[in-house]
């Protein structure tokens, strides 16, 4: 599991064990390590000054449980679920796929190094400039689609309009 942001790159990455596949149980542990990283929404106050890494955006796998959803809500953050099939926001796979590729150079690189080194070195190629890159390529999808997402029986319909827009 990684979490990535658009300004400071990494934020967090934990690597389980597979298979069995990765569980509720491995959400939490994500989760509590990664939300202390991350700043508090703030109710009321516009977009443009909300700080940065205070939503935090995410599939609907099965892991992501309601005791997961509650905990993400207890420490201030946003929850922004994907709906559940979300072509246009696949582009965050590029970054997925860039890291597999670091991780098989690495195992290229260095044989016989443990594992979770390999997966150190794959982590520290992933540069802010380039996972902003894949951020922009997935936004500028998303955009095309945000009206029919968020409009009349869209699975965000309402959501954006809770949260203030205040524009200069």
């Amino acid at each position: 599991m990684m979490a990535v942001s658009y300004s400071d790159g990494v934020l967090h990455s934990v690597t389980t064990p597979t298979p069995p596949s990765q569980n509720s149980d491995d959400w939490l542990l994500f989760l509590n390590g990664l939300l202390p990283t991350m700043n508090q929404f703030l109710p009321g106050l516009p977009w443009r000054l909300q700080p940065d890494r205070c939503v935090l955006l995410y599939d609907n796998a099965p892991i992501h449980s309601a005791e997961a959803d509650a905990f993400i809500l207890t420490n201030g953050i946003f929850r922004l679920r994907l709906p559940p099939y979300s072509p246009e926001f696949r582009q965050i796979e590029e970054v997925f796929s860039e890291y597999s590729h670091h991780l098989k150079t690495a195992h290229n690189s260095y044989p016989g190094v443990p594992e979770a080194l390999l997966h150190a070195v794959a982590l520290s190629k992933l540069a802010a400039p380039n996972l902003a890159s894949h951020f922009e390529h997935s936004l500028l999808e998303a955009v095309l689609n945000v009206p029919e997402l968020c409009g009349p029986g869209g699975p965000w319909e309402g959501l954006l309009a809770s949260l203030p827009d205040v524009r200069e």
